[in-house]
Order: structure tokens, then C-alpha cells, then sequence
């Protein structure tokens, strides 16, 4: 006798219910737009996820889960109509308004992202994925309100299998009524920044009143400020960072270009930038005037230029890694220009960059002359579980650290061969952090 076969979903919430048993990350739009790959199963959940929108074209999670689909896939408008399916059909869904936020900031539309988040606040600051994998251990998150590259970019480093994300939006109106879940351990995932402020006092309010182990104490983060992190590295021998002002546009206006303690080139910035969004380099104070013009602000970061070049002409900024103090390397980014960022630049199409690069990934002290001593003692410095830097050597050995943040990107999303030594560091870095959350939550 044959066996029956299965009988298809009679109702669109049963086929939705289906999709997500087969792959559950599909139910959650707070995921970070890029960080999750397809999984087994995903054709037969689309299947089913299409199947429950033919039953029911009102039922909005089928719709939010149809958009989840379509990002893994890369297809951005298609999956930006589905989330707006969702969010039409169901005045209550943040989620998928949280989703549309990202997107519309990946596009660069800060006013449709401004909308769409100030929208998913609104409603909703502490999410909970609607299907924890079993036997997974729970983590609470605190973030910035805002698109993700303001917080730790933990979707990229946590094994999903081992820890359930939950996620609170800071700072909160409500904070003191909101009802936590049930979790192991607090994670908060705020990167430094001035716009943190209220953020961060919510934070450690948090902490204080959970009595819950936790990672990256709130009290640090305000010593990896621009304008703070010369004096928070002042004493690490084989360290150099330049000191910065910061200056109000009235104030960097009314200098005049002369900056006490500042030597010209300068190095000038936007409050709270990332990304070389702003960041010019200033050869003369006359130059000044023509920067505020183009580049409006309320304040600025100044800085005085440290020429980093290596001694073949090229620029080499190395992103390392902290982990409960013990530093990982992430990536070598290697250009002809001084404003490095690894994403613009040949590193990894080009084989001599590539073997530099994979060559100090494996074996970092090689590389960096203060690995086994400046390095640890930049870590000690900041005192926090999990940080990063960017950072050059000088000629002289010298670690010429340019920045530091928790919220630094650390991702192994390039498959080819050329990534391999890459996505292995990654892998490193990742079953570091993990082990770290298992000890912390044990503690409790």
C-alpha cells in the first residue's frame, strides 16, 4: 500500500506555520538586510509561504515572510513591496516597518528611513523572534534606535543555534513598564557615538535593575570617542593616536582655520560619521571655509593628519578585533590613497594584497610589531568584551590606532577562494564570541 502523501496546508496561518518549521529565521524581519544566506528548505517554505498568500492575500506574515525570502535572494524591490504588503495589511506590524526602515537606508533615503523607523518605534521597542530554534540559549540586545551600523553587527558573528536574539531599541519612553523576556544573558550592542547618550543611560539603568551577566559594560563606551581616545590610550607604550577636538560649526567657523594644539593637513568630520561620510583632509587653514560649505553639520571632529604611508608608497590599515581581551584579526585593506575603506579598495582582487593580507590574518604578530604587547594593552585600556580598531604601523613600529568602537563590521560574506582566509578569521572571532556568551550566562 502506498503511503498517502502529505496533505497540503487548508489555511493560509497553517502554511505559514509550515514555512517557518522549516526554516524559522523567515518569521523575523529584524535580521540585518544581507546577513542571512538561503537555508535548507527555504524553496519548500517559499512554496508554502506563496500557497498561504493565494488562501489568504490579507494575511500579513505571509507577506513579511515572502519579503524575508527575497532579500536572502538580493531582489531589494520586490522584497521592498512585500514588507509594504505587510505593514498595509497589519497597522500593528513594526517589524516589517523596521525592515523597510533598513532598506530605505541602504538606498540612501534618509527621509523614507526616518519615516519608517520613527513609525516601527512607535509601535514597538523590544522585539522577540516569533520561533526560538529549541534548545537555544536567549539574549537580550540593546541597541541604538536606528539602522543597524549603529550597533554591534551581531547577525553576522552569532551562531543562531546556540543564542536567540532578542532585541530593545534604546532609548525607550517606556522603559521602566517593559517586561522583560526570559534570557541568559545581556548583550549591549551600542557603538560610541554622541547621539547614544540617552541610549546609554537607559542601558546601564537596565543592567542595574536585570541583575543579569552582561557584555560590554555601558560606562565604557564614552573612552572610544574620537575625542577621547588619545587620552584613553595615552599610556599604552608603542601607541600613537592624534588628538581631536571637537568643535561646534560656530566655533570651527569662527577658528578661522587656526586650531590650538592642531597641525595642518587636518583631518575634518562630521559629528558622528563613519564611513569617510564628510571626512576631508585639510592642507592649509584657508581651505576651511570651502569645506564648511560643502559639508554642513552642528559639529565637527578635528584632527591633525599622520601620513601612514609604508615605506612602497602604499597605505595599510589593519581592523583587529577584541574578544574578552584577546585580540583577533579581521582584515588588511591595502590602497594608494590615505582614506582607506576595505570595501573600495583591490584587496581582494588583487593577488600580491590578497596573500598580504591572508598572511597577516594567519599569523598577525608577524605583521604588526606590538601584537604580544601594545596590542593586549589596547584592550586592557578599553576595558570592554567586545571592540574593535582600525589601525596603521608607522615606519618606527609605532601602532597608529585611528579608531575604535563595538559596532565595528565584521562579516564572511565573500565566498570566492580569495576569501577563504578571511572567512576562516571570521570563523575564529565568532567561536571566541559564542564561547564568551557561555561563560558569561553561566555565571548566573
Amino acid at each position: 500500500m502506498r503511503p498517502s502523501a502529505p496533505l497540503e496546508p487548508a489555511s493560509a496561518a497553517a502554511a505559514y506555520a509550515a514555512a517557518l518549521a522549516l526554516v524559522p529565521s523567515l518569521g523575523d524581519q529584524l535580521r540585518i538586510p544581507g546577513s542571512q544566506p538561503f537555508a535548507p528548505g527555504t524553496e519548500a517554505a517559499w512554496a508554502l509561504l506563496e500557497r498561504a498568500v493565494a488562501l489568504d492575500p490579507a494575511f500579513a506574515p505571509a507577506h513579511a515572510a515572502r519579503a524575508n525570502v527575497l532579500l536572502r535572494g538580493g531582489f531589494l524591490d520586490p522584497a521592498r513591496a512585500a514588507y509594504a504588503r505587510a505593514a498595509e495589511l497589519d497597522p500593528g506590524d513594526a517589524a516589517s516597518r523596521y525592515a523597510l526602515a533598513e532598506l530605505a537606508t541602504l538606498a540612501r533615503d534618509e527621509p523614507a528611513a526616518t519615516g519608517w523607523f520613527a513609525a516601527a518605534f512607535a509601535r514597538q521597542r523590544l522585539f522577540s523572534p516569533p520561533r526560538p530554534l529549541a534548545g537555544a540559549k536567549h539574549a537580550l540586545v540593546l541597541g541604538l534606535a536606528g539602522p543597524w551600523p549603529r550597533n554591534m553587527p551581531l547577525d553576522f558573528v552569532v551562531d543562531e543555534a546556540r543564542w536567540t536574539l532578542h532585541r530593545w531599541f534604546l532609548p525607550d519612553p517606556e522603559r521602566a513598564a517593559r517586561a522583560l523576556p526570559r534570557v541568559d544573558l545581556i548583550v549591549n550592542a551600542l557603538g560610541e557615538s554622541s547621539a547614544g547618550a540617552a541610549a546609554l543611560a537607559d542601558a546601564q539603568a537596565i543592567l542595574a535593575d536585570a541583575g543579569l551577566p552582561a557584555i560590554n559594560v555601558p560606562g565604557r563606551l564614552p573612552a572610544l570617542g574620537r575625542d577621547r581616545l588619545a587620552a584613553t590610550l595615552a599610556g599604552v607604550r608603542g601607541v600613537r593616536t592624534p588628538a581631536a577636538l571637537r568643535l561646534s560649526r560656530d566655533a570651527l567657523a569662527a577658528s578661522g582655520g587656526a586650531i590650538a594644539g592642531l597641525a595642518y593637513p587636518l583631518l575634518v568630520r562630521p559629528l558622528d560619521s563613519h564611513g569617510g561620510r564628510g571626512l576631508e583632509k585639510l592642507d592649509a587653514p584657508a581651505e576651511l571655509v570651502g569645506y564648511l560649505a560643502r559639508i554642513v553639520a552642528d559639529a565637527y571632529d578635528c584632527s591633525s593628519y599622520v601620513d601612514y604611508r609604508s615605506a612602497d608608497g602604499w597605505f595599510r590599515k589593519y581592523r583587529i578585533m577584541f574578544v574578552d581581551g584577546v585580540a583577533y584579526p579581521y582584515h588588511l585593506a591595502i590602497d594608494e590613497g590615505w582614506m582607506v575603506h576595505y570595501y573600495r579598495t583591490g584587496t581582494t582582487a588583487t593577488p600580491w594584497m590578497n596573500d598580504e593580507e591572508a598572511r597577516f590574518l594567519e599569523a598577525p604578530e608577524r605583521a604588526i610589531a606590538g601584537w604580544n604587547d601594545a596590542v593586549p594593552a589596547i584592550a586592557a585600556a578599553f576595558g570592554l568584551d567586545y571592540v574593535g580598531i582600525d589601525c596603521a604601523q608607522l615606519p618606527d613600529g609605532t601602532l597608529l590606532v585611528f579608531e575604535a568602537d563595538a559596532a565595528m563590521l565584521v562579516h564572511a560574506l565573500d565566498r570566492s577562494p580569495a576569501g577563504q582566509s578571511k572567512r576562516a578569521a571570521v570563523d575564529r572571532l565568532r567561536a571566541a564570541l559564542m564561547a564568551l556568551f557561555d561563560r558569561r550566562a553561566a555565571t548566573f
